[in-house]
């Protein structure tokens, strides 16, 4: 009974088969004949004329958005290659100027450098020029004052100093040798190089030249009282004593006088006159750098002409 049963079913199974086929070719067969008939009307090859009309207009279109589309975007890539040229150019123009900007840094930079390398090697020569003269100058010096047979200094020494040479000559200076300005004194001060008097500023100190420097503070004290004429006399001997002997180790003195003004560029100046300029110069050699009562010394020549109008005091 399962064999037959199973064979029953592939039996029916095959006659739905032949049955479907039968009614595929009668469909296709009815189709074929109601085509032709459709075919033979001339409605319907109207309208196939009229699809294939729409079929190639919708081809043109189509031809033709994709021809529109081709060219905008070969409008658009020309445009992008024409903005990427200028691009590039504005780049290399920048970098050109990058360059150029950065070689002309380094121009000035060089320029610079040897500038300042000429600066020093300037300077360098210009020092050791001075220092050549000025040794050259010590050594002329040390002849003046050795050789006791030459009368006449060096030439080098009988030059004249002068601050400010096209001013006219500072009157208080040239009476003095002393101004209270100093060097910013907008007239002209002369100084010799070589002369017979020597002036050493501020070597004579006592408490009664200096009473009208005494700060606010101590303006009521009376410690100047205790101070009479007589102590300034009596210091400024044991000053004199103390003093001439060591100066008079570099030659015969003529004048020895001290400054008793009392005013601050004045205080205490002493002015030295020796019998030769040779006698002046190697006290102005041996001098500099000495220290007299904690101080140093400031010694220079002098050019006075009268001393009544440079010296009021001893």
């Amino acid at each position: 009974m399962p064999a037959k049963r199973t064979w029953r079913k592939l039996v029916k199974k095959q006659q739905r088969h032949r049955r479907r086929q039968k009614q595929a070719r009668e469909r296709e067969k009815q189709e074929a004949i109601e085509q032709s008939a459709r075919e033979s009307e001339p409605e319907y090859q109207t309208w196939l004329k009229q699809q294939a009309e729409l079929e190639e207009f919708k081809r043109l279109t189509i031809e033709h958005k994709q021809q529109a589309d081709e060219e905008a975007w070969l409008r658009r890539e020309a445009l992008a290659q024409r903005q990427f040229q200028i691009d590039a150019a504005k780049h290399r123009k920048e970098q050109a100027e990058m360059e150029r900007l950065r070689a002309q840094q380094a121009d000035e930079l060089a320029a610079m450098l040897e500038e300042q390398r000429m600066r020093r090697e300037e300077k360098k020569r210009l020092a050791d020029k001075a220092a050549a003269e000025f040794e050259a100058l010590l050594q002329r010096m040390h002849d003046y004052m050795e050789d006791t047979t030459r009368c006449t200094p060096p030439s080098e020494l009988q030059r004249v100093l002068e601050t400010h040479p096209e001013e006219r000559l500072c009157e208080f200076y040239t009476r003095t040798n002393c101004c209270r300005y100093g060097h910013s004194c907008t007239f002209n001060h002369r100084r010799p190089m070589l002369a017979k008097i020597l002036l050493i500023r501020h070597f004579f100190t006592h408490p009664l030249l200096q009473i009208g420097d005494t700060h606010k503070e101590y303006a009521n004290a009376d410690a100047h009282l205790e101070q009479t004429p007589q102590d300034l006399r009596a210091d400024y001997d044991a000053f004199f004593n103390d003093v001439v002997d060591e100066l008079q180790k570099f030659g015969k003195i003529i004048n020895f006088r001290v400054v008793c003004n009392t005013l601050p560029h004045l205080r205490g100046h002493v002015f030295v006159e020796y019998a030769q300029e040779r006698y002046a110069l190697r006290a102005f050699v041996n001098l500099q750098g000495r220290y007299y009562a904690s101080r140093r010394l400031n010694v220079e020549f002098s050019n006075l002409k009268a001393w009544r109008g440079a010296v009021c005091g001893t």
